[in-house]
């Protein structure tokens, strides 16, 4: 399992609760996937300047506890299926050692900026096949 460097929470990811507001939590996790695959060896840039994007097509997520303004935290990244277009993520946010948000991810390869669904790329698959 991949986990980033620590991250903060700062006053713009708040709502007027004073609580991350749900939606920031997808973009906490498109950067954990984004570190995750340059973790990996394979920067997303990489494939994006080679007209490839992983695109959610299917996202279940868990809000369990609110991370809060200056609250910091880490997100993981775990294979957990591969497919010939796409693979299968579970991730978490995770502060204090305890559990906030969880969702499992399901990311279709595209071809850019047609959209149009392509296989994953063999680079990617053969490291992909020793990390499940």
């Amino acid at each position: 399992m991949f986990k980033t460097q620590p991250y903060r929470v700062y006053v713009y990811d708040t709502d007027v609760a004073g609580v991350v507001h749900h939606s920031n939590y997808l973009r906490y996790f498109e950067a954990g996937r984004i570190e995750f695959l340059r973790d990996l060896g394979l920067p997303y840039i990489d494939f994006q300047h080679n007209g490839i994007g992983f695109v959610p097509v299917n996202i279940d997520i868990k809000y369990l506890h609110p991370l809060r303004e200056d609250d910091e935290y880490v997100v993981t990244v775990e294979l957990i299926e591969l497919k010939k277009a796409s693979f299968i993520v579970k991730q978490t946010v995770e502060c204090n050692h305890r559990l906030n948000v969880s969702a499992t991810i399901q990311l279709a390869c595209v071809k850019e900026p047609a959209f149009k669904p392509i296989r994953l790329p063999e680079a990617l698959v053969n490291l992909f096949r020793g990390r499940l």
